[in-house]
């Protein structure tokens, strides 16, 4: 079985599992979420991540992930941040999810 640098942190496998199971348009609703997340716990640093991210863009995206740009970026920041910072930000995305299936399931 091949594994995939999630793998690593069980709470970021969980939610690239049920990320994965949506639809195009919750996927980006979700991503857009997860960015306003990104820029309220770590505007000093996003920036830099993202020339960095553009610099080393691959010539080809192959992951499921990578054919929303938004999704990309913030599965993409997760990697520049330490184990701390990436178990917060995780939990952070997780609850916006939990919030946003809430949401859809009361609609």
């Amino acid at each position: 079985m091949y594994n995939r640098w999630y793998d690593n942190y069980p709470e970021l496998q969980s939610l690239m599992i049920l990320l994965e199971n949506l639809n195009e348009y919750q996927i980006e609703l979700i991503a857009q979420d997860f960015l306003q997340i990104i820029l309220s716990k770590y505007n000093n640093r996003f920036d830099n991540a993202i020339q960095n991210m553009n610099k080393n863009a691959p010539e080809k995206y192959s992951r499921w992930y990578d054919e929303n740009y938004n999704l990309h970026t913030c599965i993409e920041f997760i990697k520049t941040l330490d184990d701390n910072e990436k178990k917060e930000l995780i939990n952070s995305y997780l609850m916006s999810l939990l919030s946003f299936i809430t949401n859809v399931d009361d609609e």
